[in-house]
């Protein structure tokens, strides 16, 4: 027979520990604080990312050295963060200094390949049994370029993410992260498709499905209802005669003609046209 202990928790003493802890974190942070009087002036919220944003002011920080770093203050921390995961080999690593060193005495940036990115993809090659690699400059951009990859391939418009989770920066994925929703009345098979902020069209969001996160069963069920979804979707389009580039072609063609008129001036409108109908495909 087991007897189960439920703890009852203070709510008043969680506040006063809060706004005691809080205190100290803002007496021990007063250069942070003058950085922050100058930074919100020049930048949104003070930071280059939202994400590093925190009141009453966000720690900047100065330096670091393998597993720890030092804020504006002086203070000595132990780094749990990690550069968002992407620091694997700590700070300022002699290694990777030596050669970030090296290849800014030759130079940056050209615009143009050199033999360094052909090593990375080798290198990379080897190690991970993927014989092509293209970079980017952030994760935001590598997920777009597979969503983007990855529709034309399969020739569908719906795609899934975490619910809760940041899978980058743009339209698609900036859906249904978890802000603004209580977490414990989320039915795993209905998660809204919502956008996270302004600016991001629920048009956009009505084509991201959202998945709790470790529920298989939850993930094929969704997979499910978005493929009937999608084949639906498909099925009105053609309805509307409004599948592939064929009649896309066709009813460009028949506006510039309305438009332009005959001879030269149909000509001209032709060239200055945007190519949103791809004539060689109709």
């Amino acid at each position: 027979m087991s007897t189960e202990v439920h703890a009852q928790i203070d709510s008043e003493r969680v506040r006063e520990l809060t706004a005691r802890e809080g205190d100290r974190l803002e007496a021990a942070t007063q250069e942070s604080k003058r950085m922050f009087e100058r930074a919100h002036k020049v930048m949104p919220l003070g930071v280059p990312s939202s994400y590093h944003a925190r009141e009453p002011w966000p720690i900047y920080l100065e330096r670091g050295q393998g597993a720890v770093v030092w804020d504006a203050d002086g203070r000595q921390l132990w780094d749990f963060h990690n550069g968002f995961g992407s620091m694997v080999m700590g700070h300022a690593h002699p290694a990777v200094v030596e050669a970030i060193s090296e290849r800014a005495r030759l130079g940056t940036h050209f615009a143009a390949p050199t033999e360094d990115g052909i090593v990375v993809a080798e290198e990379l090659a080897r190690r991970f049994g993927l014989p092509k690699w293209r970079f980017t400059n952030s994760g935001s951009e590598a997920t777009m370029d597979a969503i983007r990859i990855a529709r034309g391939l399969k020739g569908r418009d719906t795609i899934m993410k975490i619910f809760g989770s940041y899978h980058g920066h743009h339209d698609g994925v900036m859906v249904s992260v978890g802000v603004g929703i209580d977490w414990n009345q989320v039915d795993p098979d209905e998660i809204p498709s919502f956008p996270y902020g302004g600016g991001v069209p629920q048009a956009v969001a009505d084509l991201t499905a959202a998945v709790p996160f470790n529920d298989a069963d939850a993930l094929e069920r969704r997979l499910r209802r978005a493929r009937d979804h999608e084949a639906a979707r498909r099925r009105a389009h053609l309805r509307r005669g409004q599948d592939g580039p064929r009649n896309r072609g066709r009813r460009r063609d028949r506006a510039l003609r309305r438009a332009a008129g005959h001879g030269h001036a149909r000509e001209d409108a032709w060239r200055r046209a945007p190519l949103w109908g791809d004539r060689r495909h109709g």
